[in-house]
């Protein structure tokens, strides 16, 4: 019965659509991806090559979604590009930001040289230190306490002179030889480091920002961290408190069922302390407009146990209204219907952790 309740609610969110945005509101700010080599010479666009190195990675909180990040970046641009920094006095600094930091008072940039360096083919190069709080775009938690987590650090070309649709400049990841990505000390508790990579994309705001001088594409570089959660350290956390909790549920059809005020003394223990773990594990999730496999776990565990609290009742009704020489039999009835609960709970259970991985 469990089963069939919640796999009904589950098709249900398979069947039913999400709901649009209302009419009239449009989400006009968008990025798309791109390939540096093909953009540049599809565009006749000039490189600015851009690399990132991560020292730190500390204080993610999910809920917030942010984390620190210490490290250096480094920009080398051609001297066409110098000439324009030079003629609308732009300095190294103001060339970039980082665009996903969440308070810039608290960010600290610094560069490395109070000039940029000369290099021998005549481009010029510039080194930064920075400390800052970073925003988490976009999230996924639906395997959560099994996530996997991409963690950015999102740079991209401020000044409007340098937007594609002026002087066509792209930022293109610096991944020669020996430049390496990230520090040997650079992990978060619970999570292990995946793989780094170099994303390039364009970001279109969708505003004229007042001017009407059509919408500029501005060119960004993202280095994302990809990090997955210790799975053995997840279970041993969130799912073992929940498997033993179902497993004292699955269990308690074996008292007697004579016992009955013990037996409904099971489930609704069983529900009070199904309540209080989730509400631990989702304060330190955000708010999500969809369910984690964790979630679907306490969905059903909810309905296993109503479900038992029902059928105790029920039990308990019948043994009482049974007359001394139709007890023996009651209690008979009663077990059989147990035993039915017990298997179809505890495959139920499975299934329905299959199910919510899949989705």
């Amino acid at each position: 019965m469990a089963l069939l309740v919640f796999g009904a609610s589950v098709a249900l969110k398979a069947v039913i659509p999400p709901q649009s945005a209302p009419p009239g509101v449009l989400v006009q700010e968008k990025s798309r991806l791109v390939d540096p080599a093909t953009e540049l010479l599809n565009a006749n666009a000039v490189a600015v090559k851009a690399g990132l190195f991560i020292e730190n990675l500390h204080s993610l909180s999910l809920r917030q979604r942010i984390f620190n990040a210490e490290g250096l970046y480094w920009l080398i641009w051609p001297q066409d590009i110098q000439r324009v920094m030079e003629a609308e006095e732009i300095s190294p600094l103001q060339l970039v930001e980082i665009t996903n930091q969440v308070n810039s008072s608290s960010t600290l940039i610094e560069p490395d040289t109070a000039a940029p360096v000369a290099l021998s083919d005549g481009s010029f190069y510039q080194l930064f230190r920075f400390s800052t709080s970073l925003y988490i775009s976009k999230i996924d938690l639906r395997r959560s306490p099994f996530q996997r987590l991409v963690l950015p650090v999102v740079l991209e070309i401020v000044p409007d002179a340098f937007s594609l649709s002026q002087k066509k400049v792209l930022l293109v990841a610096d991944t020669g030889p020996g430049n390496s990505t990230i520090g040997a000390d650079a992990s978060i508790n619970g999570f292990s480091i995946e793989s780094t990579r170099y994303v390039s994309s364009l970001h279109s705001y969708g505003t004229t920002w007042g001017l009407n001088r059509g919408s500029l594409d501005y060119p960004r570089l993202s280095l994302e961290v990809v990090m997955r959660s210790d799975s053995f350290s997840s279970f041993v956390t969130w799912i073992l408190p929940l498997l033993i909790v179902m497993l004292i549920v699955m269990l308690a059809p074996l008292l007697d069922g004579e016992l009955g005020d013990l037996r409904l003394a099971i489930p609704s223990t069983a529900l009070l302390t199904l309540i209080f773990l989730q509400q631990t594990y989702k304060a330190e999730l955000p708010a999500l407009n969809y369910l984690t496999f964790l979630d679907y776990l306490y969905a059903y565990s909810y309905i296993v146990s109503l479900v038992l609290f029902i059928l105790f009742l029920w039990g308990n009704n019948v043994y009482s209204n049974a007359n001394e020489t139709s007890k023996p039999a009651a209690v008979l009835r009663i077990a059989g219907v147990d035993r039915l609960f017990q298997i179809s709970s505890f495959v139920g259970f499975f299934v329905v952790g299959i199910l919510a991985w899949m989705i």
